[in-house]
């Protein structure tokens, strides 16, 4: 469940609307408010991102995982200087990270905050509407349409078409309109647990990735990570986060056929 991120009014709604006589397509809800507002973490995570923006101003960035799905959301605008968490820490819910401000490209003070179903990206392809989130639970079932496939539910809900047919019980990709199936329950938690190399060579990334400019080394047979941080849907693949032993992150494939999770 998300909470507000802070005290104050909508002033600008998610969707199509017109800025300073411009359409544009907004992909978050701005909140205003005069005075010193604090702004909240809306659900706990891992701070992902903590900046200054040309164009979000003081800004930062979440990731969340919630029921198996990934999630992620921005608080631009801050007031300069008030950011109060930097990347890679972990924060609660309802944690204080800073004060609504007017920075980057903004023409008041106010919050701009993004919800995205998965990780944000430029395109903001995931970006969601968050008032249909605050306040509610992700829901634990979906209720099959005419024309849903098993790979449309699994991509929308971060997880594997192998996960949800094991979820549901399910031996064909076969399902039909009026079915529930279960998005979440006793799926297997990869928290905490060890990634281990099954191959002799295996690259491995800087940042939640596949593209080959982002590759930070190999990884060869029986090398070991002691902790998996998170599981993430990275473009139409998985990946794992991990931790090595002196406490830097990277990410890798979560293919079983290339890693062992122990």
């Amino acid at each position: 469940m998300f909470i507000k991120p802070c005290e104050g009014r909508v002033t600008s709604n998610f969707g199509y609307d017109i800025l300073n006589g411009v359409a544009r397509n907004h992909h978050g809800v701005d909140f205003a408010q005069g005075g010193t507002v604090k702004i909240l973490a809306a659900a706990a995570g891992r701070v992902s991102k903590s900046y200054r923006s040309t164009s979000y101003g003081e800004v930062v960035f979440i990731v969340h995982e919630i029921g198996g799905q990934i999630y992620e959301t921005v608080y631009a605008h801050m007031r300069s200087g008030s950011r109060k968490v930097g990347a890679g820490e972990r924060v609660k819910q309802g944690e204080m990270l800073g004060y609504m401000g007017n920075t980057g490209f903004s023409t008041g003070q106010h919050l701009h905050f993004e919800l995205h179903k998965g990780r944000w990206n430029y395109a903001k392809s995931c970006a969601v509407d968050p008032l249909d989130y605050i306040g509610k639970s992700p829901s634990d079932y979906h209720t099959v349409k005419s024309g849903d496939t098993l790979w449309e539910i699994a991509k929308d809900n971060g997880m594997s078409v192998n996960e949800l047919k094991s979820l549901n019980g399910l031996t064909s990709n076969v399902i039909h309109p009026g079915d529930k199936l279960k998005l979440k329950g006793n799926t297997p938690s990869y928290v905490g647990k060890r990634a281990e190399c099954k191959v002799a060579k295996l690259r491995f990334y800087d940042e939640p990735s596949w593209d080959d400019n982002d590759v930070a080394g190999h990884l060869t047979k029986g090398y070991g990570f002691p902790k998996i941080i998170q599981k993430l849907k990275v473009e139409d693949a998985y990946q794992f986060e991990v931790e090595n032993s002196e406490g830097d992150n990277f990410f890798i494939t979560a293919n079983d056929n290339y890693i062992r999770v122990e």
